[in-house]
């Protein structure tokens, strides 16, 4: 019997390992219940616009902050919900992937002239164009998920500082910014 040389290349490695980390957090984010936090007033003025893009329904009186990725099926999955958003300002935070793949999908949203129709194609399962800008944007995204504490995408943060992980439906998107609202 012959015998078979397996050659595992330090790019092999390094897509085994991406594909191991990201099997690793959709289980994590299937086996869990969503993660709610509630961010204090110091962590809320953290949030800024730079680096992010944003999508207007209606007049846009109620805004929420959206963690996503590239990467994550349920960030792909929730884009229509937040469509059907009545009267809101939805601010995205594109994050930079855990992958050469993603960070690649990622740029290519972040660099397109219209980010909000880039991501959306994205999340349609449709090919990006490819681009090159500074990515440096994506980075500070990531930086800033990690001093929120933000752990899985897709992470939603509310005006009043609320924090939802994890697919909703518009309905409850919709529900828990009118009690956002309230308090």
């Amino acid at each position: 019997m012959a015998q078979v040389n397996k050659r595992i290349t330090p790019k092999k490695l390094a897509l085994g390992a991406g594909a191991l980390i990201a099997a690793a957090f959709c289980a994590n984010l299937l086996l869990s219940p969503p993660a709610v936090v509630q961010l204090d007033a110091a962590s809320m003025s953290l949030l800024k616009t730079d680096g992010t893009f944003r999508t207007v329904q209606g007049k846009g009186e109620r805004t929420i902050h959206v963690f996503l990725s590239t990467e994550c099926s349920f960030c792909r999955k929730i884009e229509p919900e937040l469509e059907r958003l009545e009267n809101a300002t939805v601010v995205r935070h594109m994050l930079p992937g855990g992958s050469d793949i993603g960070r690649r999908r990622a740029l290519d949203v972040w660099c397109a002239e219209d980010k909000a129709k880039a991501w959306k194609d994205v999340a349609a399962g449709l090919p990006t164009t490819p681009a090159k800008c500074d990515g440096v944007a994506l980075e500070n995204n990531r930086v800033l998920a990690g001093r929120l504490g933000l752990t899985s995408t897709p992470s939603i943060i509310y005006e009043n500082g609320h924090v939802s992980a994890g697919m909703l439906s518009s309905g409850e998107i919709a529900e828990r910014m009118t009690k956002a609202a309230s308090r």
